[in-house]
């Protein structure tokens, strides 16, 4: 099933101990690139947390934040020789810059470091225990998220992919005749460069046209557009990360599109060409999503 890169995930759970929240958010991204936004608590889990998510998924920008509240946070002390430095360093300050004001409980209130929490003290498999569960849900909402934008950009890449079948297939019919058309308008075109005055030779001028129509074949990129085509249908049933292949193929496509263009400049497929192009710029800009 394709997934799109795209994707939201929330899990939290609450406990006597502690409450863990978790979300993981998802974007385009051309590699994985996990940013995890903690406390620094779960830095001793830290490399736990990273395989798990690599472990679910390929591509894109993973951000994973994480709230640990334990109950001792809700319980602080105040830090009485913090406190009493603070007060003796705010009253030499104050003598220093003959700035007028005491120093009372509302001035040293405000300043966070004289307060201390007792903090979890919790061991990494304690933190881990208690983290992976939440964690492994969030990244399931995340998978489902993802998933479901995928069955959706699976729908929009089909009818790309069928609207650049349906331009090659034109192609290939105008080429069976581009040959008879290259060789009129050339004939025409001595005709009036010579005005009836030289008779023109048949022979080498059939010559000319073989010559003219072999450079202008584009036969066999129309073999490895349909080729390429038949390659990103399979794409979009695989059970496993397709993103990067599937931007490859794109990137062929678009490169026998211009030699397309190139070749067959002279036998009139410039319009054709260009609506090939315009489809498959559109189909590349759905891939980017894609895992």
């Amino acid at each position: 099933m394709l997934r799109s890169m795209t994707g939201y995930g929330c899990s939290e759970k609450t406990g006597e101990e502690r409450r863990v929240r978790v979300e993981v958010r998802s974007v385009n991204q051309r590699f994985l690139d996990v940013q995890i936004k903690a406390p620094r608590t779960m830095l001793r889990v830290e490399d736990r947390i990273r395989k798990l998510v690599e472990s679910v998924l390929a591509r894109g920008r993973v951000t994973v934040y994480i709230e640990w509240k334990s109950a001792a946070d809700e319980s602080p002390s105040v830090d009485i020789h913090a406190a009493h430095e603070l007060i003796r360093q705010l009253r030499l300050l104050g003598e220093e810059l003959s700035v007028p004001g005491e120093v009372n409980l509302s001035v040293v209130t405000r300043f966070p470091q004289i307060f201390e929490q007792s903090g979890d003290v919790a061991g990494a498999d304690e933190v881990w225990s208690s983290l992976e569960p939440v964690l492994s849900e969030a990244l399931g909402g995340l998978l489902a998220m993802r998933e479901a934008e995928g069955a959706k950009l699976s729908e929009e890449l089909a009818g790309r992919l069928d609207a650049i079948d349906g331009i090659v297939t034109a192609l290939d019919e105008f080429s069976a005749g581009a040959a008879e058309a290259m060789k009129e308008r050339l004939t025409a075109r001595i005709a009036k460069l010579l005005d009836g005055s030289v008779p023109v030779d048949e022979t080498r001028l059939a010559q000319e046209v073989a010559i003219a129509a072999e450079r202008a074949d584009y036969t066999e990129e129309l073999v490895r557009l349909r080729a390429h085509i038949s390659q990103s249908r399979e794409c979009l049933n695989a059970d496993e990360p397709v993103g990067k292949r599937f931007n490859f193929l794109v990137q062929e496509m678009l490169r026998e599109a211009n030699t397309t263009g190139s070749k067959g400049g002279d036998v009139g497929v410039t319009g054709p060409v260009l609506s090939l192009k315009e489809e498959i710029e559109k189909l590349r800009e759905q891939v980017q999503n894609v895992e």
